[in-house]
């Protein structure tokens, strides 16, 4: 039985209110945390722990933003296990490790060396984040004629292009600064949800994109829900959109490779 001291609620409103909440949730987890290890929330330990996580989100940021270039410095798929690995890896390491691949991809970038030829169909990928192993999607992109340059998703950009200010003095201040962050975040859980549909805009200039797929999980209603606003807020931009929906089988691989190369062609 889960006990009621370790689950969050979680606002779905951005206003006034749900600010409010997700500040009480974040004094109550506090609290939890502290309970459960024994170890106290300080001004000082809660200080290092944002400028660690911020330093990781930049690494990742300047990661994402190096995909620009053409010809694309990494692979959509590599980036991708990048992504993943930012979840659980030792943070100090992890953003060393990071900003010594940037180094990496900034000198190809210098000397026109790509994962892929120029002038390859740029694809941004847009929705539901791909939980290792479920890589399926980019595989097939990545195999059928097209480079990925960027992902909107919960293992995207999303995940790290803000980070917390770190002027805070007290653990209220530092907090007030943890939900700000958070609340600039435009997961599909969110409604109304016009920040997202701006941003997918913004990153298919930013990232040179020819198109955008749009990856929606069978059980994951809220990005099912906004597929068809995102494909129709993209048309209007002349922006092509492909939209996917699946699941974490292998059994439509041949459809869904059938309908990825016959977009990568019309982008071509």
């Amino acid at each position: 039985m889960i006990n009621n001291l370790y689950v969050m609620d979680l606002p779905q409103v951005k206003s006034a209110n749900g600010k409010a909440l997700l500040k009480a949730e974040y004094v109550r987890f506090k609290a939890a945390v502290e309970q459960l290890t024994g170890v106290s929330v300080t001004v000082d330990s809660l200080k290092a722990a944002i400028k660690l996580v911020n330093a990781k989100r930049a690494a990742m940021l300047r990661l994402y933003q190096l995909r620009a270039a053409d010809p694309a410095p990494i692979s959509g798929l590599d980036a991708l296990l990048a992504n993943q690995v930012f979840f659980y890896d030792n943070p100090e390491r992890f953003t060393a490790s990071v900003n010594k691949i940037c180094d990496e991809l900034e000198q190809r970038i210098k000397d026109n060396t790509g994962a892929f030829p120029a002038k390859m169909p740029r694809i941004l990928v847009s929705g539901c984040p791909q939980a290792m192993p479920n890589w399926k999607l980019p595989a097939i992109i990545e195999t059928s004629g097209a480079v990925i340059v960027g992902e909107e998703s919960c293992v995207g950009e999303r995940g790290v292009r803000n980070l917390v200010d770190e002027s805070g003095t007290t653990l209220d201040e530092m907090l007030d600064a943890i939900v700000e962050r958070y609340f600039k975040v435009d997961c599909a859980i969110f409604t109304p949800n016009c920040d997202r549909l701006q941003h997918i805009e913004q990153m298919a200039k930013d990232y040179h994109a020819d198109g955008v797929i749009h990856y929606g999980l069978q059980f994951c209603t809220p990005y099912l829900m906004e597929s068809i606003p995102v494909q129709k807020a993209l048309e209007q931009k002349h922006i092509p959109c492909l939209r996917i929906e699946t699941d974490y089988s292998m059994e439509d691989m041949g459809q869904l490779k059938t309908r990825v190369e016959a977009f990568i062609e019309q982008l071509k």
